[in-house]
């Protein structure tokens, strides 16, 4: 169970990664308030967070 965790974690830090990449290659061409309002960088934060509650979720009630 514990590499489960382990491996979701790691996932999670690359969708970080992923959404940070994607909003310095947007904010190049607009600014960044801007960037972060298009739909597929969006869509990267909104997977990142859900992810990082659904973990939160799973550590306080396992």
């Amino acid at each position: 169970m514990p590499l489960q965790v382990l491996t979701s974690t790691m996932d999670s830090h690359k969708e970080t990664h992923r959404y940070a990449f994607e909003l310095v290659k947007a904010a190049r061409s607009m600014p960044v308030d801007r960037a972060e309002k298009q739909p597929h960088i969006q869509e990267i934060r909104t997977q990142y967070q859900k992810q990082a509650l659904k973990l939160r979720t799973n550590k306080k009630f396992n």
